[in-house]
C-alpha cells in the first residue's frame, strides 16, 4: 500500500521541474565554491586521507587494479578516483566537477525520498536545504569520500521511499546494491543493513513467507554482488576473507581507550597521517604479542584491547560515551585534516551560508519535526531507527564531521517536515498542544547542540598546521609554512604540534633563537615530544653546547630507540667531545636503521677511520659512493683509507676522482703527492 501523508504536509503532484531547479541550484553553488578556491593554496593541496587516496588511485590508473594485501581503508573512493584518472588523466578539477554532479544529484534524490515519506512539498524543501547546506558544499569540493557517502545514502533513501509507496519485490535488489556500495565507502553503514533488514520483515510480513523470503533473497543478492568480489579479492591477495577492510579493531581502540576523548588520536602521537595507520597498528600489536600477525589478527588484538578497557573501567567508558554522544550532536563540525571554517576564509559562499544554515540550526529544527510528525511513527519508524542507529555507530568509534555526515539527510527530512507542518499549524486559529511540545523539544535541543564542547578556533588551528606541514615538506616553501603555523598559534596558543613544527621550520631557516622559544614551549606542553627534543638537540649542537645536545638526543632515543637521525647526531656530539668509543656504536646503529642513508654511512666511515679501523672505513665510504657516486668527500676519505691499507693505486684513482669533481681542492693534491712518495719503491 502506498504511504499516506498528513494533510498538512502533502502537496499537489505536478511537473518535475522543481527537481531540475534543485539540481541547478546545487550545481551552481558548488561551482561558485570551486571558483572561489581556484587560486588558493588548498585547491591543489592533498592532505591526510586525500593524499593516500590519490596515491592509491594513481596505482590503479597505472594498471594495478587488484593492489596488494587485504584492504585497510575502504576502497570505493580510490577506485572512483582511479577510474577517472585512467579516463581523463590526473586532473583534480575534473574530479571536483564530477563530484559536483554527484552532489547536485544527491539533492534531487533526497527531494524524491522526502516526497515518498512526507509529501512533495517536504521533499522539495529538503532538497533545497541540502543544496545550500554549507557542509555538503564543502565536502563535495574535497578530494575525499563524503561525496560518495552522500550519494549512495540519498540513493538508498530514494529506493526505500519507492518501496514504501509500492512494495514490489524486485525493488529490494537495488536497495542491496546501494547498501553494498555504501559499506565500501563508510563501514559503519553496516548498522543501516540491520535497520533495512528489520524493516523488510515488518514491511512485507502480511504478504506471506514466500514474499518475505523473495525480498530477503533479493536484498542479500544485491549486497553480495557488491561485497563478495571484494571479499574474494581480499582472500586471494591477502590470504584472509574480509567483506571490506581490516581497520575495525584499531579504529575501535582509538575511540575506546583510557586516553580517548572522542576525536581521533593516532596510536603513536604525532603520526596521524593515513600513511602510518596500518604500519603503526601492525608494529605495535606485533611488539606486544612478540610474533608476526596477519591483518585480521592485528584487528582482533586492538579490538581485544578496547574491550579490556571497557570491562576494566566501565564508569570511565560510559562517561566517554556520553561525551562522544554529545559530540555527535554538537554544532561544531570537527575536521580531522581540514575543516570548513578554514576553507570559509577563502570562500565567501561558505562563510555566508554558515550564517544561514548549520548543524546548530538543523538539529533543533529536526527535533521539532520529529515531535510534530510523531503521530505518523508507524510510517516513519524506519527513519527514526536509521537516525538513532547511525548516530550510535558514530559515537561508538570516533567523532568527525565527515563521519556523522550521513545524519544530515535524515535531519533535513524531519526539519523540512517541521518547517511546513509548523507553518500550517500556526495558520490555524488555535495551535494544538503538540506544536508547543515540539517547540519545547526544539529549544532543549538547541541549548544542548549549541553548547560549545570544542572551540572552532581549535579546529581551524589543526587545519592551518596541516597546511604549514605540507608547504614546508612537500612544496619547500618555509616562509609560507611559517605564516600558517603562526596563524594556528594565534587561534590556539597551546597547540603543541604548531609550536613543534614552527620550531622545526625555523631551525631550517637558521632562526635559532625563535626556534628554541617554540620548541621549548612545545616541550613544556608535552615533555615526551620526540621531534621537539631532536630539534632542540640540533640547535644546541650547532651552537657548540654539546652536553645539552647529548641530553636531548639521549631523551629522543629513550622515547624512540629507532630514531636514526638522533643516533647519528648523538654520535657527532660525542665525537666532538673526544668520546669516539661511545660515538661509534651510535653511528653503527644509524647505518643499520637506514642502510641507504649516505650521510649516516659517511659519519660511520669517518668514525671508523679515526678509530683506526681502516678496512671497515673503506667499506663504508665505498657504500656511500654506491649511493652518491659524485661525492668528492667520500672519494677523498676512501682514498685515505686505501692508503692506510697499502692499496696505493686504488687510492690514487680516488684522489683523482675527488679532484675531478672539485678542481683545485688542495687536500686531494696533497694526498696524491704523499701517495706517490709512499707507493714509490722503497717508500
Amino acid at each position: 500500500m502506498a504511504a499516506q501523508h498528513p494533510a498538512e504536509l502533502a502537496g499537489p503532484r505536478g511537473a518535475a521541474s522543481p527537481y531540475f531547479l534543485i539540481w541547478l541550484l546545487a550545481a551552481l553553488l558548488r561551482g561558485v565554491h570551486l571558483w572561489e578556491l581556484r587560486d588558493t593554496p588548498v585547491f591543489s593541496m592533498l592532505l591526510g586521507d586525500a593524499r593516500s587516496y590519490d596515491t592509491w588511485a594513481r596505482e590503479i590508473a597505472a594498471g594495478h587494479w587488484l593492489g596488494a594485501g587485504v584492504f585497510y581503508q575502504t576502497p570505493l573512493y580510490p577506485y572512483f578516483l582511479g577510474i577517472l584518472y585512467a579516463l581523463t588523466g590526473r586532473d583534480l578539477l575534473v574530479v571536483r566537477l564530477v563530484q559536483l554532479v554527484l552532489g547536485a544529484t544527491s539533492c534531487v534524490l533526497l527531494a524524491r525520498a522526502g516526497e515518498a515519506f512526507f509529501g512533495r512539498r517536504v521533499g522539495i524543501v529538503a532538497g533545497l536545504l541540502l543544496a545550500i547546506y554549507p557542509t555538503a558544499i564543502f565536502f563535495d569540493g574535497l578530494i575525499q569520500k563524503p561525496v560518495l557517502d552522500l550519494f549512495f545514502f540519498t540513493l538508498l533513501l530514494f529506493l526505500l521511499g519507492r518501496l514504501s509507496e509500492a512494495p514490489r519485490p524486485w525493488r529490494w535488489l537495488p536497495v542491496g546494491f546501494a547498501l553494498g556500495f555504501l559499506m565500501l565507502t563508510r563501514e559503519n553503514a553496516l548498522v543501516l543493513v540491520a535497520c533495512v533488514a528489520v524493516w523488510l520483515v515488518a514491511h512485507v510480513r502480511q504478504a506471506g513467507w514466500r514474499r518475505q523470503a523473495s525480498a530477503a533473497a533479493l536484498l542479500v543478492a544485491g549486497l553480495a554482488a557488491v561485497l563478495l568480489p571484494v571479499a574474494l579479492r581480499n582472500q586471494r591477495i591477502g590470504g584472509e576473507f574480509h567483506l571490506t577492510t581490516t581497520q575495525f579493531g584499531a579504529t575501535f581502540y582509538v575511540g575506546n581507550n583510557p586516553k580517548a576523548d572522542g576525536t581521533y588520536a593516532p596510536l603513536r602521537w604525532g603520526r596521524g597521517s593515513a600513511a602510518y595507520e596500518r604500519v603503526d597498528a601492525t608494529e605495535l600489536a606485533e611488539a606486544a604479542l612478540g610474533r608476526t600477525l596477519t591483518p585480521g589478527q592485528v584487528s582482533a588484538y586492538w579490538a581485544g584491547q578496547a574491550l579490556a578497557y571497557i570491562r576494566s573501567q566501565p564508569g570511565h567508558w560510559l562517561r566517554l560515551m556520553l561525551r562522544k554522544w554529545l559530540l555527535v550532536w554538537n554544532v561544531v563540525e570537527l575536521g580531522d585534516t581540514v575543516d570548513e571554517y578554514t576553507y570559509a576564509e577563502w570562500s565567501y559562499l561558505l562563510k555566508g551560508l554558515e550564517h544561514v544554515l548549520h548543524f546548530g540550526i538543523l538539529a533543533p529544527l529536526a527535533a521539532f519535526g520529529v515531535c510534530l510528525t510523531w503521530r505518523d511513527w508507524r510510517r516513519l519508524w524506519l527513519l527514526y531507527l536509521m537516525l538513532a542507529s547511525y548516530a550510535a555507530s558514530v559515537a561508538l568509534f570516533i567523532v568527525f564531521s565527515r563521519y556523522r555526515f550521513l545524519l544530515v539527510p535524515l535531519l533535513l527530512l524531519f526539519g523540512s517536515a517541521g518547517l511546513l507542518g509548523g507553518w500550517n499549524l500556526l495558520a490555524q486559529r488555535r495551535a494544538p498542544p503538540r506544536l508547543w511540545v515540539a517547540a519545547g523539544a526544539a529549544l532543549a535541543a538547541a541549548l544542548i547542540v549549541n553548547w560549545t564542547l570544542v572551540p572552532k578556533d581549535g579546529v581551524r588551528a589543526i587545519t592551518h598546521t596541516n597546511i604549514g606541514i605540507f608547504l614546508a615538506k612537500e612544496e619547500r616553501k618555509p616562509e609560507d609554512a611559517v605564516v600558517h603555523f603562526q596563524k594556528a598559534l594565534t587561534l590556539n596558543p597551546r597547540f603543541v604540534e604548531a609550536h613543534g613544527n614552527l620550531g622545526a621550520v625555523l631551525v631550517m631557516q637558521g632562526r635559532a633563537d625563535e626556534a628554541l622559544a617554540h620548541l621549548t614551549e612545545a616541550l613544556r606542553l608535552k615533555p615526551d615530544y620526540v621531534e621537539a627534543h631532536y630539534n632542540i638537540g640540533v640547535v644546541l649542537g650547532q651552537r657548540g653546547r654539546d652536553d645539552e645536545a647529548i641530553a636531548h638526543f639521549g631523551e629522543v632515543l629513550r622515547l624512540r630507540p629507532t630514531h636514526a637521525d638522533a643516533h647519528s647526531n648523538l654520535g657527532i656530539a660525542l665525537a666532538r667531545q673526544g668520546r669516539l668509543p661511545e660515538a661509534t656504536p651510535h653511528f653503527r646503529e644509524a647505518a643499520r636503521l637506514r642502510p641507504d642513508w649516505p650521510e649516516g654511512r659517511y659519519n660511520l666511515g669517518l668514525a671508523l677511520f679515526l678509530g683506526g679501523e681502516f678496512a671497515d672505513a673503506a667499506s663504508e665510504f665505498a657504500h656511500v659512493l654506491r649511493l652518491q657516486p659524485e661525492n668528492p668527500l667520500a672519494h677523498q676519505k676512501l682514498g685515505e683509507s686505501l692508503v692506510r691499507l697499502g692499496r696505493c693505486q686504488e687510492a690514487t684513482a680516488q684522489f683523482e676522482e675527488a679532484l675531478r669533481l672539485r678542481p683545485g681542492w688542495p687536500e686531494p693534491v696533497d694526498q696524491l703527492g704523499r701517495t706517490s712518495v709512499a707507493c714509490a719503491p722503497g717508500g
